[in-house]
């Protein structure tokens, strides 16, 4: 279940829930699917695999799914997938893998000799392209300057002098097309923070802090689902902890996506950006028949900057 523990992981998921309050009895030895469709980005691989006991560590190649029919369609076209003995619980397109489309609806479809069947089906959100990035004052009243964007200087803006960021000196806000995620035939917004540079140092030194504490600090992670917002989305300064190089991305979600991610039980322990929406859930809702996982789809926009010790 790799990436039911990967949203747990990114979404602050309680480590103090066990497996068995979250996944109910009869979800023991079911199929699991695992795959994300980003629009503009090639069909991605497929991940097959069964769920195994609570109480066992996740072993890939023992849960793996071998020998299944698996095909995804999309308008009449259906791509098929097939695995290998090197990688048995990834099944991997056959042909020449197509770009995700917007506004597009990809079934899957899983076969498993002796009967059983997964299907599962998602609608890519429209193309995510902000209207602009841009760095505030740490009060967010006014604006100091517009960030360059990987369209404008490709891995060059982590170099760019508008992207070089003390810490602490401004918010870095996202400005997003009106009309919330349903403009863009999406149901919610998800953001995400990747520090790139695995040496780099801390940027915060909290004095209640042990050397354990900085140890459990994440390079990456995700909020919660956002609801519709206009105008923009702000990255917080206590998300960021490190120097270096950082890529901030915001998704605009399907329903499946949504879904999964809003029904598994948050903390204070994630990013925190605010703004979550949902209610509280006995058990993640899947959106796909004959299994669990994820079959989802979002479209995202980035960018990135460099972050300097604050004085």
């Amino acid at each position: 279940m790799a990436i039911l523990l990967a949203l747990m992981l990114l979404t602050g998921c309680t480590p103090e829930r066990e497996q068995g309050e979250l996944f109910a009895p009869e979800y023991l030895d079911v199929l699991v699917v695992d795959a994300a469709l980003i629009v503009g980005q090639p069909l991605p691989p497929i991940k097959l695999t069964r769920t195994q006991a609570p109480n066992e560590p996740f072993d890939p190649a023992e849960a793996a799914e071998r020998n299944a029919t698996m095909t995804v369609t999309v308008d009449q076209d259906t791509i098929t997938y097939a695995n290998s003995p090197a990688s048995p619980w990834i099944y991997w397109p056959e042909g020449p893998w197509p770009l995700v489309q917007p506004e597009t609806t990809y079934e899957l479809l899983v076969e498993i000799p002796g009967g059983e069947r997964l299907t599962a089906r998602t609608t890519t959100p429209s193309v995510l392209a902000m209207e602009e990035w841009v760095l505030l004052n740490p009060s967010g009243t006014s604006e100091l300057r517009t960030l360059r964007t990987f369209a404008e200087a490709g891995d060059a803006v982590y170099e760019s002098p508008e992207n070089q960021i003390d810490y602490a000196e401004g918010l870095v806000e996202g400005r997003i097309p009106l009309g919330g995620p349903e403009a863009l035939n999406g149901y919610g917004y998800q953001l995400a923070l990747f520090s790139l540079d695995l040496g780099s140092d801390y940027v915060i030194d909290p004095p209640f802090f042990e050397e354990e504490d900085f140890e459990d600090l994440a390079r990456q992670g995700s909020s919660p689902p956002l609801n519709g917002v206009d105008g923009g989305i702000r990255l917080p300064w206590f998300a960021i902890y490190y120097e270096g190089r950082h890529l901030y991305k915001i998704y605009v979600l399907d329903r499946n996506w949504y879904d999964l991610v809003r029904s598994i039980p948050q903390t204070d322990g994630g990013l925190g950006f605010g703004g979550n929406i949902g209610d509280a859930f006995d058990q993640p809702i899947f959106n796909i028949s004959g299994g669990i996982g994820l079959f989802g789809s979002a479209s995202v926009d980035s960018v990135g900057f460099y972050i300097h010790p604050g004085e």
